[in-house]
């Protein structure tokens, strides 16, 4: 992995670096004597060299003694330096420095290294008044004596101004479109009888606001032990139930035993009642099949008496035509063994049978 991928990724990280911050820190390093020129673009985007290389400085001008390995070259490097000069700074001076923000060497580590340099260039301002002696020499004996109390107040007291400045940013930016009204409201005269009559008014408007709240606030006290009352008087009702439930459940009834002997009855009877309506689904399918068969036979008969019935039609005809002999034998052999169906039928057989019998007469007569 290339030694820039960190400082990559730092760089899509949100900043979070003002103005003032860095302008801090850039006179603060010019002030300590850093050697190197530090802008105001210098840490728009991440740049771990420069990074490493102030925060040294900045340890070793806070105490000679120190030795910190200064290569930098791949990742590893890096974080034992920052862990290096980090374990320095608090065992030294009880400077606690974030290894991630130092890390994105971006606005982040803007604020790690003003936490060093402002130590130091309070400790320059403090020894400026105090003679000819060393920076060196100086800045151990004055950080032993900070006062982090004060130090604490300070930069709650710049947190104060930047909140503060913003906001009279912002209310500057209202500016042109009020201008007309405020400067309206400064050329209006205004008498000092209306000025007290409007204040009285408001005054009065609040004490009635007041007066409602207290309204208000006196009907929720009064709302909330009611029903607090009516919670205790559900929860007495409640265990009561369910000491008379307990009560109820160890009770045996009176007709439990003729209940039991009723069930055990019913029981049997209910198996006998499924006995016998399985046995007569049984029988009525038995049943049904019964009738398909002999309905099956039927039809089978019917077909067949169809068949001969056309059978002898069609021998009729022939007979008429003159085509063939007539087989009465067969004919007679042929109705003792079906029978007709119906008595509509057994006259037909006996009008055709009476044709066979004249007709052939007949045509041999005339062959004669």
């Amino acid at each position: 992995a290339s030694p820039l991928e960190p400082t990559a990724r730092c760089a899509r990280a949100p900043r979070a670096m003002s103005y003032r911050e860095l302008r801090d820190l850039t006179e603060m390093l010019r002030a300590l004597g850093y050697p190197h020129l530090v802008s105001m673009q210098s840490f728009r985007t991440p740049n771990f060299e420069l990074v490493a290389d102030i925060l040294h400085w900045l340890v070793v001008r806070y105490d000679s003694s120190i030795a910190v390995d200064g290569n930098i070259e791949t990742e590893v490097d890096r974080v034992h330096f920052l862990k290096a000069t980090a374990q320095a700074m608090m065992l030294k001076g009880r400077i606690k420095l974030s290894l991630k923000n130092l890390y994105a060497a971006n606005g982040f580590a803007v604020k790690e290294l003003l936490k060093v340099a402002a130590v130091l260039h309070d400790a320059h301002r403090g020894a400026g008044s105090g003679g000819g002696l060393a920076d060196e020499e100086v800045v151990p004996d004055a950080v032993g004596t900070a006062k982090f109390a004060d130090l604490k107040s300070t930069r709650a007291l710049a947190a104060a101004i930047v909140k503060h400045g913003a906001k009279l940013h912002e209310l500057l930016a209202l500016h042109p479109e009020n201008r007309e009204a405020y400067a309206g409201a400064l050329s209006r005269n205004l008498e000092v009888a209306e000025v007290q009559r409007r204040l009285a008014g408001q005054a009065e408007a609040m004490s009635a606001q007041v007066n409602e709240m207290e309204r208000m606030l006196a009907n929720v006290s009064k709302d909330e032990a009611a029903l607090r009352a009516k919670i205790d008087k559900r929860k007495s009702e409640l265990e009561r139930h369910e000491k008379r439930l307990s009560s109820l459940a160890s009770v045996r009834p009176a007709f439990l035993d003729e209940y039991e002997k009723l069930e055990g009855t019913m029981v049997a009877h209910y198996e006998i009642y499924l006995q016998n309506w399985r046995n007569l689904q049984f029988l009525e399918s038995e049943l049904d099949k019964m009738h398909q068969g002999e309905q099956a036979g039927l039809e089978a008969h019917e077909r067949q008496m169809r068949a001969m019935q056309r059978q002898l039609r069609e021998e009729e005809l022939r007979v008429l035509r003159g085509q063939a002999d007539v087989d009465e034998q067969a004919i007679d052999n042929a109705m003792l063994n079906e029978g007709p169906t119906n008595f509509e039928d057994e006259e037909e057989d006996e009008r055709v049978s009476q044709r066979a019998v004249k007709r052939p007469g007949g045509a041999g007569a005339r062959r004669g």
